[in-house]
């Protein structure tokens, strides 16, 4: 568990700079490239997958002292993709809002999910993290589903 701790935290720490580089160009366009964008993509996509892992451990979730720490671990993950995510929409050739209803937005969705998280670690182990799992992983499966999508796209545009 401290490995998938470890690489969760490393992802962590690039997706925090990622934001830090996003909020300074604010003033400016984000400009990254294509191939970057979807780097990052598959890098969020990788850290969901992560994240899905770590609350799949009963003891992440059970045993007080990993508790709170994966509770912030999963928050924190869902708060940086919710805010990446859009900005890469205007980069790349994904599209995270699609023609159904806001509900089933992609970025809705996370929101929505880290919510249920955050009410299920509050609740306490009782509580079941089940349908949070499975809206995590739903979620996990529409981002890669998206960015073959984007992929598909972008390699018939060039």
């Amino acid at each position: 568990m401290r490995d998938l701790i470890e690489r969760i935290e490393e992802f962590l720490h690039i997706q925090e700079r990622l934001v830090n580089l996003l909020l300074l160009s604010q003033s400016h366009q984000f400009k990254v490239s294509v191939n970057t964008a979807f780097d990052m993509l598959y890098h969020n996509l990788e850290l969901l997958e992560l994240i899905e892992e770590l609350l799949s451990m009963p003891e992440s979730f059970y045993e007080e002292q990993y508790r709170d720490y994966s509770a912030s671990l999963a928050l924190e993950a869902l708060t940086w993709t919710g805010i990446l995510l859009p900005a890469l929409e205007d980069v790349c050739p994904v599209f995270f809002h699609g023609v159904g209803s806001k509900e089933r937005e992609l970025t809705h969705r996370i929101r929505v999910l880290r919510k249920s998280i955050e009410e299920a670690f509050h609740e306490g182990p009782h509580h079941r993290l089940d349908d949070a799992l499975e809206e995590l992983h739903d979620v996990s499966e529409t981002l890669r589903y998206l960015i073959h999508l984007a992929r598909k796209a972008y390699t018939n545009l060039v």
